[in-house]
């Protein structure tokens, strides 16, 4: 398994698109973007150092909404993203804004130093310069949640 960090999910975007099949000669180029539901899932041990493995499915499109970012994080029991910040001036984890949108399952968030209960319909914004990660506390369901990230560094 691997170990997740934005970098690595931003080469597997990147080379997914450079791998996408080229549309066919003579057709016109789509103006929207549709990815099949089983394209771009992997499996990453430790997220920012959190427990177990999540399954991760991201969305390239193309690079077309840069710079927000597109994934979801599918959590099985016991495992967990681990408390982490983004911030300007460590370059390794990115400065990003993150919006978590809980799709499914029940889990308990950390936000600075508050730790939240949420579940299905849920959604949490966590800021730049803000600590946050996530673990699934359902004692049989998947958490899954789509998570959108903005990049707010100065190359941006």
């Amino acid at each position: 398994m691997k170990e997740l960090d934005r970098r690595t999910l931003l080469a597997a975007a990147t080379l997914g698109s450079m791998l996408a099949p080229a549309s066919s000669a003579g057709a016109s180029p789509r103006k929207f973007g549709l990815e099949a539901a089983s394209k771009g899932i992997a499996t990453f041990q430790a997220v920012h150092e959190g427990l177990g493995s999540i399954d991760v499915r991201l969305f390239d499109f193309g690079g077309a909404p840069a710079p927000a970012a597109f994934l979801i994080y599918d959590i099985p029991v016991g495992a967990s993203e681990g408390v982490h910040l983004h911030n300007l001036t460590d370059p390794q984890l990115g400065a990003f804004d993150e919006y978590y949108y809980i799709l499914e399952g029940r889990g308990k968030m950390t936000i600075d130093d508050e730790a939240i209960a949420v579940t299905a319909g849920d959604h949490v914004h966590a800021p730049l310069d803000c600590w946050r990660g996530i673990e699934n506390i359902d004692d049989e369901r998947r958490l899954k949640i789509f998570l959108t990230y903005i990049d707010r560094s100065s190359k941006s």
